[in-house]
């Protein structure tokens, strides 16, 4: 029998305007997805950051289907756990959003169809809302893998610790016509990093050991 599959997901994002909203899904558009997926049988995730490679519709239809298969090529028909932080307020919302967007432009492309199939087949946890619930508060991830001892990666550009309020600028920069293969490296090991960790503090906050460990 098909056993319970547990996958992660995370958005880097480009805003549309000088101040955004993190509420409003219009004011951001995704340049890249982390996805995630473990499974009782492995000791780590496996972790995949899918860029878009322009600023086309064309090219942000392909990256959400690319996420779409990827996590799909993955589910075995089993229960599907799908993890996200602050998913419910911004990750998903935003998603939603830019596949109307892309049925607009491209109405043969079905990527909103595709997501509502993703959401339904999938039992969404919020972790955000349970570090909630546990400490009475909003808690950053950062603040959260630290309270569970938890270690992720801290990539460096330009000599700083890349954080999430880098994100846009770098966003811009690799969606122009000047290829940097190492502003890539970083932002992909940036944006592996909201998601890699997501395994362990979902084990941590059920009381589940992680998959693979003792």
């Amino acid at each position: 029998m098909p056993g319970e599959q547990t996958f992660a997901l995370d958005i880097e994002t480009i805003s549309t305007c000088e101040n955004p909203d993190f509420n409003d899904p219009a004011h951001w558009i995704p340049f890249a997805i982390a996805v995630g997926h473990q499974d009782e049988s492995m000791r780590e995730p496996e972790v995949e950051v899918i860029f878009r490679e322009d600023s086309s519709i064309g090219a942000e239809a392909r990256m959400l289907n690319d996420a779409f298969d990827w996590i799909s090529s993955r589910s075995d028909g089993g229960d599907r756990v799908l993890l996200t932080y602050n998913g419910d307020s911004y990750d998903l919302p935003i998603l939603k959003h830019r596949a109307y967007r892309v049925r607009q432009a491209e109405p043969g492309v079905n990527v909103v169809e595709r997501l509502y199939l993703l959401l339904k087949g999938s039992y969404h946890v919020d972790l955000i809302l349970d570090m909630k619930n546990q400490e009475g508060y909003w808690v950053s991830l950062d603040d959260a893998l630290n309270m569970h001892s938890i270690d992720a990666d801290e990539p460096e550009w330009m000599g700083k610790t890349v954080t999430g309020a880098d994100m846009p600028e770098m966003g811009l920069e690799l969606l122009s016509d000047r290829p940097n293969s190492n502003l890539r490296e970083a932002v992909r090991r940036y944006a592996a990093s909201d998601v890699g960790p997501l395994f362990e503090l979902h084990a941590a906050l059920t009381g589940d050991r992680v998959p693979g460990r003792q």
